[in-house]
């Protein structure tokens, strides 16, 4: 069932990808030499969004999302946070929930063609994980992207949960916010995992994602600062809990 879902959608999916450095960065690099930078940044986050869209259409997945009232209105500078599920949560994130912003991956995508243009799109941060260096090098990289007004997507578990639970968040990953002073927006996700890697059968699904009220980070206390992690994992546990 998984083979023949997967192939399915791969069939559709892969020629819209394919022609995307046409319709998405063949128009946008028009746009940019008219002097429509910002018309071709709206062009390639439409068309993100449009494939993002596409994936979880043809792997039969209907994703419904709630909370989007909730976003800032400059939408500049905002680190999203929320839980790993599936690899489809990016998609999701760009396509149905129509948000866009930067996450940090493999050094090894960067070689993959087509794709790395939308890393460049979507201005990935490599990160080499073999290189200690390498990864301090990216955390000051994405420090550097929100507060220059860049957004950035970070899952805090650091890896996807095969349970379907919510993992144990990594301070850490807190930082980027903190050192950025960046609004954080909490979400959460659910069930998009028998989406792609538990495939059992051919039904459609049904999955969800939330998304919460900003946290401010520019005028918190040392007492608070230190306590932000806590205050993240339970705006995401709680938005978690209330999805169906």
């Amino acid at each position: 069932m998984k083979a023949l879902r997967i192939t399915f959608a791969v069939i559709f999916v892969v020629p819209i990808l394919v022609l995307s450095p046409l319709y998405a960065f063949f128009i946008a690099y028009l746009m940019e030499v008219a002097g429509m930078e910002k018309a071709a940044q709206n062009h390639l986050r439409r068309c993100g969004s449009f494939i993002g869209s596409v994936i979880l259409f043809f792997l039969g997945v209907r994703l419904v999302v709630t909370g989007r009232e909730n976003l800032p209105e400059t939408r500049e500078g905002i680190c999203y946070m929320g839980n790993h599920q599936s690899m489809l949560d990016i998609p999701a994130f760009v396509g149905p929930a129509k948000l866009w912003g930067s996450v940090m991956a493999k050094v090894e995508v960067k070689k993959i063609p087509i794709i790395n243009l939308w890393c460049k799109a979507m201005k990935i941060i490599f990160i080499d994980r073999k290189s200690p260096h390498d990864s301090i090098k990216a955390i000051f990289t994405g420090v550097e992207h929100l507060k220059s007004g860049g957004n950035l997507l970070i899952f805090p578990e650091g890896t996807r949960s095969k349970t379907g639970k919510i993992g144990e968040l990594k301070a850490g990953s807190i930082k980027l916010a903190t050192r950025s002073r960046a609004t954080i927006v909490p979400f959460a996700i659910k069930n998009l995992r028998p989406g792609f890697e538990g495939i059992t059968n051919l039904k459609r699904v049904h999955a969800s994602m939330a998304i919460g009220k900003p946290i401010e980070t520019k005028d918190l206390s040392k007492e608070e600062l230190a306590g932000l992690h806590e205050v993240v994992y339970g705006a995401i546990t709680d938005l978690f809990d209330q999805l169906p």
